[in-house]
């Protein structure tokens, strides 16, 4: 007897062909989701590498104006440079933002990791690698 199996939300629904009928197993456990920082926390960047924020005009209206100058005291503090770039808005990740691209020392690019959603101090901190 062959079983096809679909799973749809919370369960896992069988199909036994020889019976033309679905089954429905137990509700599937749902997992916690990240909490909103933790996908942002990284390793304390070394000194000499670049954080670039985004200050295009999506991201400036989403909070980077407010954290450029947390990124600028802090990361000037721990010898990381601080740079801006202004997107046109048509990136794939402007609705995210704002964005900040993250350049660690040695790392070469062309292609670094970029953070999304980087509105709050305690954002910049996680970025930063710094509690």
């Amino acid at each position: 007897m062959t079983i096809s199996y679909l799973v749809a939300s919370s369960a896992v629904l069988l199909f036994a062909p020889s019976t033309s009928a679905f089954l429905t197993s137990a509700p599937l456990p749902l997992k916690k989701l990240n909490t909103r920082s933790s996908p942002l926390a990284a390793e304390p960047l070394e000194s000499g590498s670049t954080v670039v924020v985004c200050t295009g005009p999506t991201c400036s209206k989403n909070g980077s104006k407010k954290t450029l100058p947390i990124f600028k005291q802090l990361g000037e503090e721990m010898g990381i440079n601080i740079e801006t770039f202004s997107c046109v808005s048509d990136c794939a990740e402007c609705g995210l933002g704002p964005n900040v691209e993250v350049r660690k020392k040695g790392h070469e690019g062309p292609f670094y990791p970029i953070k999304n959603g980087i509105k709050t101090e305690e954002d910049v901190r996680s970025v930063l690698g710094i509690s």
